[in-house]
């Protein structure tokens, strides 16, 4: 692909000189840094769920090949090809988190996949992006339905009910961990919009609000919230070992597959995954990919401020608020900083739902923040 050459005018030369070439770079060596994370937790968990020892690993790269070819794919749409996209795939995710509100099966006391033959799928990763794309569209677009109507209230009112729309099927499955995701990122695109200081001190209040009815009203959300304020808590045994693991590996950690404490923490390939990095890698480690992600988070809101396109700002800044929160989130709790979430590391854990969910989050960025003209 480097030996491309500029006045080359075949499709595949305008993709390649146009494409953010650094922050694609990082989105891959994060990638690759996860495969080797789940290679590396993912044999203990396997062998005490009675599989053989790299069946979690052989499975994330079966994921990870499906959702790299997805973000490439992904890359080459027009800022049309992403509307129809997003829009088709939000339906189709409505659909489906109906169909887990009526048939999914129940896990742990939560109804959040749907089973499709051998695969599970939890449509509440996908509605994610499609989502936020909606959203930027609604905002952005310049037309006016209703004349007593402005522009920006209309975008505002018709997201505010899709909003609703999605926070009760994730209610109804329970999952207050990602509705709070959900209204955070809605929260920030209408504030990269320019909405006032009183709206947005409201949402605030609202989503504390919703916060406290789910401790009062979902058990599995009161337990979680009563164990993060009482470290007593049977279900903290992981977070004491998360404690444990960060303590022994130390600035350089113990080495590759050497770490001892994973084997006690049960989602050490999934929602723990970071303290089993630093056990065996060190927080330099750590450092060096918390330093990745806010480089690719930063980068992207860089390249698309350039662009100067109400659009491009709202989706790329909303998918970036993404992929930001899940970091910080999945790191808080491993941390105990927060109650658990069940919030994934993007690239990081295994998973194939979210994988694929934010590699097409990151190729819908890497789409908008190309350095051609916005009448692409």
């Amino acid at each position: 692909m480097i030996f491309i050459a500029r006045n080359d005018k075949s499709f595949l030369s305008k993709w390649w000189w146009t494409i953010d070439h650094w922050n694609l770079l990082q989105i891959l060596f994060l990638a690759f840094i996860g495969s080797i994370m789940v290679l590396a937790a993912g044999a203990a968990v396997a062998e005490k769920k009675g599989y053989e020892e790299l069946y979690f690993f052989k499975h994330h790269i079966y994921y990870l090949l499906i959702s790299i070819f997805s973000m490439i794919f992904t890359t080459f749409l027009s800022r049309k090809g992403i509307i129809r996209l997003s829009l088709v795939g939000f339906i189709l995710c409505l659909i489906m988190l109906l169909l887990v509100m009526l048939f999914g099966p129940d896990k742990n006391g939560a109804s959040r996949w749907l089973i499709i033959g051998n695969a599970s799928i939890q449509p509440s990763e996908f509605i994610k992006p499609f989502f936020v794309i909606i959203t930027a569209y609604l905002i952005s677009n310049k037309f006016n339905q209703y004349k007593f109507l402005s522009d920006f209230i209309s975008g505002f009112l018709i997201t505010l009910i899709l909003l609703f729309l999605i926070i009760f099927f994730l209610l109804k499955q329970p999952d207050l961990g990602m509705s709070v995701i959900i209204m955070l990122i809605w929260s920030g695109q209408l504030f990269l919009a320019g909405l006032s200081l009183r709206w947005f001190l409201l949402l605030f209040g609202l989503l504390a609000t919703g916060i406290f009815v789910g401790y009062n009203i979902f058990d599995h959300v009161k337990n979680r919230i009563d164990c993060f304020i009482n470290t007593a808590c049977e279900t903290m045994d992981q977070i004491k070992h998360s404690f444990r693991a960060y303590e022994s590996g130390g600035l350089l950690g113990n080495g590759p597959g050497d770490g001892i404490i994973k084997n006690r923490i049960s989602d050490a390939h999934t929602d723990f995954i970071f303290p089993v990095i630093a056990e065996e890698f060190g927080a330099i480690f750590c450092m060096l990919i918390l330093f990745l992600s806010c480089s690719i988070v930063i980068r992207g809101l860089i390249r698309v401020y350039e662009k100067n396109n109400l659009f491009a700002l709202l989706a790329v800044g909303g998918l970036l608020i993404l992929f930001g929160l899940q970091v910080l989130l999945n790191v808080s709790v491993t941390l105990g900083i927060v109650p658990t979430t069940g919030i994934t590391f993007p690239f990081i854990r295994y998973g194939g739902s979210s994988l694929l969910s934010i590699s097409i989050s990151m190729g819908i960025v890497l789409a908008l923040t190309k350095k051609y003209s916005d009448r692409h």
